[in-house]
């Protein structure tokens, strides 16, 4: 699998040398952008304030539930892998449960039809 047109970041980058696609909100860094990995597509949120944190996309019906990043190491890193299929994928955050929030670790955008954007990631 490769991600196209994709700008992506290391954890370390977006946590201290700025960059492409890294994001500072209210005092915190969010956002590492999605990764490739063997498994799937790792994706990465970071907020030390946010209580839950989950993915919502084409790729499961635009679901806040289903798909729930976790901070195991309590750091504000929030993770989660899935196995996307191979196309063009729309997607947000949605952090406790009311704020939908484009991934600030991905500059590759589209119009949400509701005045703001919705994060787009390319699987081949």
């Amino acid at each position: 699998m490769k991600i196209r047109k994709l700008c992506v970041i290391l954890a370390a980058v977006a946590l201290g040398a700025g960059g492409c696609g890294s994001a500072f909100r209210q005092g915190t860094i969010e956002g590492a952008g999605p990764r490739v990995t063997e498994e799937g597509i790792l994706f990465s949120f970071f907020s030390t304030k946010a209580t839950s944190v989950s993915i919502a996309g084409d790729f499961n019906n635009w679901s806040m539930k289903a798909d729930q990043l976790q901070d195991r190491e309590g750091t504000g890193m929030w993770t989660i892998l899935l196995p996307l299929k191979p196309g063009r994928h729309e997607y947000k955050f949605v952090v406790d449960s009311d704020k939908w929030i484009r991934d600030p670790g991905n500059p590759e955008t589209v119009d949400d039809g509701f005045g703001g954007v919705n994060s787009i990631l390319v699987v081949e």
